[in-house]
């Protein structure tokens, strides 16, 4: 949910409300909607220590996200697409700022620039999205359990949510970045193969990150103590259970996780060190989607005509599949010239998608309107006047329903492949079922120059040289990669087909130019090849970086005494 704007409740109708302090009942509201679950999934996690990855492996939370984080993208799609007043209302927003997006994304394709700034975007907006979701749920219950909300005490919660935010985008744009979510493609030993789309960062320099840490993180205790003592008066401290919640559920978002980082304490854990940041960021977007599936679940089955919660949910489901899977599969052919799903492509839909949901929810959530306000701040949905949906022919709907559920049939095989299927041959040193994910994954479009290379390295290791090189040379089609090239100047080195050799080890070396390894290997098959002067141009290249690298300087010496020189 955005940030909203709200009203009293007494302004809604004219008198005061005669909400239920709860929506669903205390369990399930505490549980989904104020982050207990969250909390205790959190405790266990930092009780198990490095063995929660055994518990809770991050395979595990690739399919929570498919069937939590996915449909809570769906939540806002139906609400805006299946109702032709909301089409109409949010026209601005539906079709024309969509068409913006959709256009930004194909040229971000090909423009990598662009597509790095988009990302960037997105992950800058995300804690500001999750946020306002919490500060919007933390007024509902005010709201709903009688307390008065002045603006005053508005204006001390809002600055508590505010400061959480500020806090994370100072600690993600310092000058050395450090993003809630990993790139796709890690850069090369050397550091000069870089991903696709890189995350961007202010560059704060350090001593000035620090000090603006420090005063956040004191800004922050002051507004939520502020915010607290404002609602408490008149002895109303216990009404404010759930908003205490929730305002806990954000420090353990972000505010928690910056102020152990900033100051190394549990750095190595599991749930907080910067290694294994993907790990507890998938936690935190469970956590945000289950809550936000939780609210708008509540909100469409006050609607007239509404389905079933499990329907709804399904539906969800099969509305945002289409929107993460469809453009993987029509972009998919290496012939377009886009990245290949695995190395770009999925991180620049994740961008979209989010963005385009960011921007849905901001218009759609607000409190100040008339009939969100009826259906959260009051008990009762009887006198709800909301838009009947769209009347479609059944068809028509059907085949919606129909390439949602092919979407999520690829989306969850290719889970399946990526994150079970190939880990646990690689475990079990099962080379033909490792091939086999790899394949798997190309025809449903999720095709990864990192799995083939993977596959490649692996056959090579069993001295199958033949099907190496064929991996490696499919994962050169998807994207080019020192490692590949590298790999392939070994292999053809080994049958002393020096020529080839030659040619990969310099098709790396053009890549990055750095590895002490591939100078060597390079001014070695050179010097076997009978170009000795190249041989020696390149050890003494290498040696102006490597300066100390005994290896490259043996290697010289030696290749001068073969020359008389």
């Amino acid at each position: 949910m955005a940030s909203p704007t709200t009203t009293t409740t007494a302004s809604i109708d004219g008198s005061a409300s005669a909400a239920s302090p709860w929506l669903f009942g205390p369990g399930r509201d505490l549980i989904l909607g104020c982050g207990v679950g969250y909390a205790a999934i959190l405790a266990v996690v930092l009780l198990l220590g490095d063995s929660a990855r055994s518990w809770l492996p991050m395979s595990a939370l690739t399919f929570a996200l498919l069937f939590t984080s996915t449909p809570h993208y769906g939540a806002t799609l139906l609400r805006v697409y299946d109702q032709r007043e909301s089409r109409r209302r949010y026209a601005v927003f539906a079709v024309w700022t969509t068409l913006g997006l959709l256009l930004a994304f194909v040229v971000s394709c090909y423009w990598y620039d662009l597509g790095s700034g988009f990302v960037t975007l997105y992950l800058n907006w995300s804690p500001w999205h999750y946020a306002g979701q919490n500060f919007g749920i933390a007024l509902m219950f005010l709201h709903r359990r009688g307390v008065p909300v002045t603006a005053t005490a508005k204006r001390w919660l809002y600055a508590s949510f505010l400061l959480s935010f500020f806090i994370v985008f100072v600690k993600n744009n310092g000058a050395t970045p450090e993003p809630l979510y990993d790139g796709v493609q890690a850069a090369s030993t050397a550091g000069t193969f870089a991903p696709i789309y890189r995350v961007m960062s202010l560059g704060i320099p350090g001593v000035v990150q620090s000090p603006l840490l420090i005063a956040g993180l004191l800004a922050y205790a002051i507004a939520t103590v502020g915010a607290f003592v404002q609602f408490g008066r008149g002895g109303r401290w216990r009404k404010l259970g759930p908003t205490a919640l929730i305002v806990f559920t954000q420090s353990l978002w972000f505010t928690l996780p910056a102020l152990l980082r900033t100051f190394d304490v549990l750095g190595d854990h599991v749930a907080f060190s910067l290694d294994d940041r993907t790990y507890s960021f998938r936690l935190i977007a469970i956590g945000h989607a289950v809550q936000y599936l939780w609210i708008t679940a509540y909100y469409a089955r006050r609607e007239p005509g509404a389905r079933s919660t499990p329907r709804h949910l399904l539906h969800c489901l099969l509305a945002s599949c289409i929107v993460w899977y469809v453009p993987a599969l029509l972009l998919a052919p290496p012939a377009l010239g886009a990245p290949a799903y695995g190395d770009g492509l999925a991180f620049l839909i994740a961008a979209l998608v989010n963005v385009h949901h960011f921007i849905l929810d901001g218009a759609i959530w607000k409190l100040r309107d008339g009939r969100v306000a009826r259906v959260l701040l009051r008990s009762r949905g009887d006198d709800v006047v909301a838009p009947s949906r769209t009347r479609r022919a059944p068809l028509i709907r059907a085949g919606v329903w129909s390439a949602g559920a092919v979407c999520l049939f690829v989306g969850a095989c290719g889970d399946y492949e990526r994150d079970i299927a190939a880990p646990r041959a690689v475990e079990e040193g099962n080379l033909e079922r490792f091939a086999t994910a790899v394949h798997r994954l190309a025809d449903l479009g999720q095709d990864e120059a990192r799995m083939h290379r993977r596959l490649a390295i692996a056959a090579a290791a069993r001295n199958e040289d033949d099907l190496a090189l064929r991996e490696f040379e499919a994962s050169l089609r998807i994207r080019e990669h020192p490692r590949a090239w590298f790999e392939i100047g070994h292999i053809h080195a080994k049958r002393e087909h020096w020529r080839r050799a030659v040619e990969a080890y310099e098709a790396a070396y053009a890549l990055d130019p750095l590895p002490p390894k591939l100078i060597g290997r390079l001014a070695w098959a050179h010097g076997r090849a009978g170009n000795l002067e190249r041989a020696e141009a390149v050890l003494r290249a290498g040696l102006v970086v490597h300066e100390d690298a005994p290896g490259l300087s043996d290697q010289l010496e030696k290749l001068l005494q073969e020359t008389g020189r």
